[in-house]
């Protein structure tokens, strides 16, 4: 059996976070609800000391994890597991701040109407710096790489010398991989704060692929055990080398590269990474060449020995660092290290005593000529370890802050919540309109074209190309392609997770319906339909958001199709597209332009600016959105006696100032539309009447549409990403 030795080599956990200040999570909290709420304080206070106190367990427990055993291990992620419930509870009932709290706000009377926290955290790679968050998105980022992080200690931890043991690994690992990509592609850009340097998407997309690489390394183990074909060893070991090339990649990206120098003295990460790449992919080509040995093609062997057996010689020459890798030698003395070293020369041994016999037999028997390395077949990788599903981990619905608030507050709060989107959403499609009748408008009377035909003799004028250029430096039609799949397959993902939590409702009603119609007047617990009214409640409002996203996605769609033509037009290099230019005479275009041709250009300057505008009074809209808190102006309002429907009034009216700009916005742009007709007219009579003029105006119309087709569609599809 091959490389025995790799059954029991160790693994690298990802590094730990530590909080060394303690993190008062109970006095702000407190004192946020005995000045905002009056009834059923009591249990909520207590409440939040309980939760205090779990935290400073969880951050004693982070202590002393690596002399834990897996099952007390388990225990810990689950404390960090109900701490991450507890933050999201937090986010639900409170209005929090992301920033530190200022000098002189505790004499501010608005004060008590947000939270500050303070949440401080060392960097899991560089122990020694410590970053200060007051963003509760941050403080759930880390405590998701924390369990990452824990799961891995698991994995690594387990004795995989028997199959269950492989087995666990495999699970902690996979784990692991699918917390991490959950805060790579999701919970990262939640962050609106400076993140903390461990944080980085690339850092952690590194660590993800680093997970998956000694997840698939267990799938390895396990087929050993199975005595398994050479073919399938190859293409399993090959699936390691990949994923730790690609975490390689990762690392020698900007910001991880430095960061990981700095990181250099706790643990040689790039150096692991790059060693680890050679020596599977050394494994892996050993295996095919034992694959070539059970076919008797004896020059393939051969062949592959001796690329097996370079491949290794680059990693052994990486072993002198790794293993006096600056003060990391003198300070630490990782398991991991000793490990895939001892397996480097166990497989190195194994790869030049078969070449060397291997040898000896071709010379004395068969007499074949060896493969040239470039026609050796490439191993194709197969990779089984996959990421682990994430499961957020929901809201304590029973907590006692869910109680702060009568339900039929919390009822008329989202009510509200709902109507200002829906009047924001409103608001967009306005104007979403207004910029396509512009647009009409514009391309009617032939602008920008007209004007930019007469910019230069040749070419395409500096400003058009400007646009187009930034377009093609994104990608140009395969970016807008790009984006609108990550659309439509963040809409499968999102129908499949309403599917997926519709059936589980359904079928706990089932359930519970069976038991009672089994045990009758014996099954005493209150029926599931009750207990999941809340559930079915926001499913429904789900539903809904859902359908017009899809309506949403459909448009866009069939917009893509219909700007294919547009699109298209602005594909090319400039020298292609500007030798499509239609020709006019010499000095035609390069005449002095006149006050009318001044005011159309001036006209037209304002409209862009127009167009530009109304998404940004759109944003601030929503932005005010966020920052409002109607449930709190809605109980206060309760307890003084003032009418629910006037507390909305004054509320609603938050947003009077960004809708009465867009009116002036839209009053505005009606003007200049009727104003720009008639200077386009004035203009055209100013200047000379050219027939070679009109082909060359409509080209530049085309290049114009193109670079609309592309602007429009993008912002549009970033918005579906966004709330997908």
């Amino acid at each position: 059996s091959a490389i025995r030795s790799r059954l029991h080599s160790s693994m690298i956990s990802i590094g730990q976070k530590y909080c060394s200040e303690i993190t008062n999570l109970e006095k702000p909290v407190v004192s946020y609800i005995k000045k905002t709420y009056k009834e059923k304080t009591s249990q909520a206070i207590e409440y939040a000391l309980e939760k205090h106190k779990a935290r400073l367990d969880l951050v004693n427990d982070l202590k002393s994890i690596y002399k834990m055993k897996p099952e007390s291990l388990e225990e810990v992620i689950r404390k960090a597991e109900e701490y991450y419930s507890y933050l999201k509870s937090l986010q639900s009932r409170f209005r929090i701040s992301t920033t530190k709290r200022s000098w002189g706000s505790s004499l501010n009377p608005f004060a008590s109407q947000i939270i500050h926290f303070s949440f401080s955290w060392s960097d899991a790679f560089v122990p020694s710096v410590r970053f200060v968050s007051h963003n509760v998105e941050h403080e759930k980022a880390t405590i998701l790489f924390v369990l990452a992080s824990l799961h891995s200690v698991v994995a690594c931890g387990v004795d995989r010398k028997e199959e269950n043991g492989i087995k666990r690994a495999l699970h902690e690992f996979q784990c692991a991989a699918g917390i991490l990509e959950e805060l790579e592609i999701t919970k990262i850009g939640k962050i609106s704060t400076i993140r903390s340097s461990d944080l980085n998407p690339k850092l952690v997309a590194m660590l993800k692929e680093l997970m998956l690489a000694q997840a698939q390394e267990c799938v390895f183990e396990a087929c050993l055990n199975k005595k398994v074909k050479a073919t399938l060893l190859s293409e399993i070991a090959m699936g390691v080398a990949e994923k730790f090339e690609k975490a390689l990649e990762y690392a020698n990206m900007h910001f991880p590269s430095q960061w990981l120098i700095k990181a250099s003295s706790t643990y040689p990460w790039t150096l692991h990474l790059r060693h680890q790449t050679l020596c599977w992919k050394a494994c892996s080509v050993y295996h095919q060449s034992r694959d070539f040995l059970d076919k008797s093609e004896w020059g393939s062997e051969l062949a592959a020995l001796g690329k097996a057996e370079h491949l290794l010689k680059t990693a052994k020459s990486l072993e002198k660092d790794l293993k006096s890798r600056g003060p990391f030698a003198a300070r630490h003395k990782h398991p991991a290290i000793d490990s895939i070293l001892r397996a480097s020369e166990f497989l190195e041994s194994k790869i030049s005593k078969r070449r060397a016999k291997a040898i000896k037999e071709n010379e004395a028997i068969y007499h074949e000529r060896v493969v040239p390395l470039d026609k050796l077949p490439t191993v194709e990788a197969k990779m089984i370890a996959k990421c682990g599903a994430f499961v957020e981990t929901p809201i304590d619905a029973k907590s006692p802050y869910a109680v702060l608030v009568p339900a039929k507050i919390q009822e008329e709060a989202e009510r509200f919540k709902h109507e200002v989107k829906e009047k924001i959403k409103s608001k967009k499609e306005e104007c979403d309109k207004q910029d396509d009748a512009i647009r009409e408008k514009l391309q009617a009377l032939h602008l920008p074209g007209a004007l930019e035909a007469r910019e230069t003799d040749s070419g395409i004028p500096e400003s058009l190309w400007d646009r187009i250029h930034k377009i093609q430096a994104k990608g140009g039609v395969q970016h807008i392609d790009g984006m609108l799949k990550q659309v439509l397959s963040s809409q499968d993902k999102a129908w499949e997770i309403y599917n997926a939590t519709k059936g589980a409702l359904d079928e706990e009603i089932k359930k519970d319906e069976e038991l009672r119609g089994r045990f009758k007047g014996r099954w005493t617990r209150a029926p599931s339909k009750e207990l999941t009214v809340e559930f079915n409640s926001q499913l429904s409002t789900c539903e809904g958001y859902l359908k017009k996203a899809a309506g949403a996605d459909e448009k866009l769609s069939r917009k893509r199709k219909q700007e294919a033509t547009n699109m298209s037009a602005i594909l090319g290099s400039r020298e292609t597209l500007e030798s499509k230019v239609p020709k006019v005479a010499v000095g035609s275009t390069k005449q002095k332009s006149t006050p009318q041709e001044d005011a159309l250009k001036a006209d037209l300057d304002k409209l862009t600016k127009i167009i530009e505008a109304r998404p940004k009074i759109l944003e601030l809209a929503a932005k005010k959105a966020e920052e409002l808190d109607p449930e709190t102006a809605i109980l206060k309002d309760s307890q003084d006696k003032v009418d629910i429907k006037e507390t909305k009034v004054k509320l609603m009216s938050a947003f009077d100032p960004y809708f009465s700009k867009l009116t002036k916005v839209e009053d505005l742009q009606n003007e200049l539309l009727s104003g720009i007709e008639a200077k386009n007219d004035s203009w055209k009579k100013s200047v000379s009447d050219d027939p070679q003029m009109a082909d060359r105006s409509a080209y530049f119309n085309t290049l114009n549409g193109g670079v609309t087709a592309h602007e429009t569609l993008t912002s549009n599809l970033m918005q579906g990403i966004k709330f997908y």
